[in-house]
């Protein structure tokens, strides 16, 4: 009986082995294949693909189509999200999805290609596809570059926030435009100071800079410039999230606990809770000097958008420039970004039931030239069809705050962990309810501090933080050490 079962035990394995080199055998042929009449920019017989794609416009369909087959000899044909599902099977040749978990349970199931191969090998024949992504999207899936099953969107709309200043009034004292938090400092002392000139009787109502009750959201461009740049992997891991122990974060409280002292902030912004009427109508009502947010925060919503508020108050020559002017130590704008994993968007991948991927890569290579990403954006309904890129819907009155946007350099300790990839850190546990282990305790640190009496920041800082710590913070660095000594240091990936 041992021995049978041994037996078939040996057999089993033998036939593994063989169905895995057969399997490889085949990929590997098939790549060969594909790209037999490939002379790097055309196939020479015609190529028959699938694409996936959220809506389908009859004149954005035909002009790419016929684009397409006559620059590649690619015969394209589209199919709508709705007709297609990965639960069933039933995929387009190329396909995206904003699951990453599916996606990737799909792939460790054999469902899903791996592209590395075809992106070693063909390279240099889809530069414009890998100038576009970099190598951030192109290999966002783990730190293993042999493994690629799916490609991250290019995304075009900026996350950094950006300081927006009212340029009217800089004209109207005569100030230039700042770039630098000294130089903001300046004007926001000058709004200050001519409230009378700038307002004239709603000068009491002057607030030279906008600060909620989440400074740590809402001025994040002041923060992000106290930080260490250099701070390594397991100390980032560590103080991650909430940024409040990380060292600089101290330096930005100061900074505004400062402003504040000078009536450059709103006498009781721990009060105005985000996205309410009470944090844009001021705004909207042309009592604010200078603050920060997204890109396209004044300009979203077209007339009911908070610049079309502010231009019914005062007038059509009330505007707002962004600048950026929180410098670094190293001179430079930047903006954190804190997640560990890049999770979010749209993810494309080529399934496993597609027969030719080099195809697949040779139009996505196509679609994703700077020429043709103008000219179909340019067509109505056409940005729906431009899968490796997305964030190209912004109005165009946006357009200069999204180009300063574009200019602040990311710190991107979340797309991978540097010194020991996402295959470590998936071990780690970093999904834990942090509002739930301690609710508000960051803003009521942050508040407090900032609102600090003259003279005694110091004090007021070492005691709000030392609550703060209490209230959770201290138990989640201390989960966080020992899940880092367990997975890092002793090498256990066994899961949570």
């Amino acid at each position: 009986m041992r021995q049978y079962k041994f037996s078939a035990l040996t057999l089993f394995v033998r036939m593994t082995s063989v169905m895995i080199a057969v399997v490889l055998a085949l990929s590997f042929v098939s790549c060969t294949k594909s790209g037999s009449d490939f002379d790097g920019v055309r196939f020479e017989s015609t190529h028959h693909i699938t694409v996936q794609a959220d809506s389908i416009d009859p004149a954005v369909s035909a002009y790419i189509h016929d684009a397409v087959l006559s620059d590649c000899n690619i015969d394209v044909e589209f199919i709508e999200s709705d007709k297609l599902s990965i639960y069933d099977g039933v995929n387009a040749d190329i396909s995206i999805d904003d699951d990453i978990n599916v996606i990737t349970t799909y792939y460790r199931m054999g469902a899903i290609r791996n592209l590395a191969q075809y992106l070693v090998q063909y390279g240099s024949n889809l530069t414009d596809l890998t100038g576009l992504l970099g190598e951030s999207n192109l290999y966002s899936c783990t730190s293993d570059p042999s493994e690629v099953w799916y490609l991250s969107q290019q995304e075009f709309s900026p996350d950094a926030r950006v300081t927006f200043i009212r340029s009217d009034w800089l004209d109207k004292l005569g100030l230039n435009v700042p770039s630098s938090r000294e130089e903001l400092h300046e004007c926001l002392i000058a709004f200050r100071d001519n409230a009378d000139v700038l307002l004239g009787d709603s000068s009491s109502s002057m607030i030279p800079f906008f600060v909620d009750s989440e400074p740590n959201k809402s001025t994040k461009p002041l923060f992000d410039s106290c930080l260490d740049t250099a701070i390594d992997d397991q100390y980032f891991y560590l103080h991650g999230y909430t940024r409040t122990g990380q060292d600089g974060y101290k330096d930005g409280l100061e900074v505004l606990n400062d402003w504040y002292l000078d009536d450059l902030l709103p006498s009781e912004f721990w009060n105005i809770v985000p996205n309410t009427k009470e944090s844009y109508l001021p705004i909207e009502s042309g009592y604010v000097g200078a603050f920060c947010a997204g890109y396209d925060y004044l300009y979203a919503n077209g007339s009911n958008s908070h610049i079309a508020a502010l231009h019914s108050v005062c007038g059509e020559d009330a505007d707002y420039i962004a600048v950026n002017c929180f410098e670094n130590s190293n001179g430079e704008y930047t903006s954190w970004q804190e997640e560990y994993l890049d999770e979010h968007g749209t993810k494309v991948f080529i399934p496993m039931t597609c027969s030719d991927p080099l195809a697949c890569l040779v139009y996505l290579n196509w679609i994703s030239s700077a020429y043709r990403i103008d000219t179909i954006s340019s067509i109505p309904g056409g940005k729906a069809y431009l899968i490796t890129c997305s964030g190209l819907d912004y109005v165009e009155s946006a357009e200069q705050a999204r180009a300063v946007a574009l200019e602040v350099k990311h710190i991107q300790r979340g797309n991978k962990c540097v010194g020991y990839g996402s295959y470590h850190l998936q071990f780690l546990n970093l999904d834990t309810d942090y509002s739930y282990v301690y609710p508000d305790s960051v803003s009521r640190f942050v508040c407090s501090t900032i609102s600090a009496p003259t003279g005694e920041f110091d004090s007021v800082y070492d005691a709000s933080f030392e609550q703060y710590l209490n209230s959770g913070s201290s138990m989640i660095y201390f989960m966080r050490s020992r899940e880092w000594d367990k997975v890092i240091v002793q090498g256990d990936m066994t899961p949570w």
